[in-house]
């Protein structure tokens, strides 16, 4: 088979970057198209679902489509099922803010701190927030 050489230039000129964006539309389109046939699902009603045009749908389902991270949450709620998963995240750590007014103590898993202490913080936020006033991890809270 020939082989058509302005394509192959392209190809060789074409960055990773631009390669790994069109890999992930094609991986969301196939994602969307995978839930839509387990739930017995058609595009007409998957548009209907969306508040989209028929067409708009058949667009995306091509691969071509660059969603927003608002669509794709969208798409996530009315079907009921993730379309991407970041991997690597580090583990949600709930924050808990707590006034500690002057000259009183605050007792947390079993160490006393007061205005003068400084209350262990496991995370990377930083703040100016006066001396009476911390962040804490809501693990640490008894």
């Amino acid at each position: 088979m020939k082989k058509n050489p302005l394509l192959e230039q392209l190809r060789r000129e074409t960055t990773e970057e631009v390669k790994r964006e069109v890999d992930l539309s094609f991986e969301i389109a196939d994602r969307i198209f995978e839930i839509l046939t387990k739930k017995n699902l058609t595009q007409r009603d998957f548009a209907r679902m969306l508040g989209k045009s028929e067409a708009e749908i058949s667009k995306w389902m091509r691969g071509t489509h660059n969603f927003t991270t608002k669509t794709i949450a969208k798409i996530e709620v009315i079907l009921g099922e993730p379309i991407i998963e970041v991997t690597g995240k580090p583990t949600k750590t709930e924050i808990v803010f707590i006034h500690i007014p002057m000259n009183e103590s605050f007792k947390f898993s079993g160490q006393r701190c007061d205005k003068r202490d400084n209350i262990p913080v496991k995370s990377d936020f930083s703040t100016s927030f006066p001396t009476y006033a911390r962040l804490i991890p809501a693990e640490f809270l008894n």
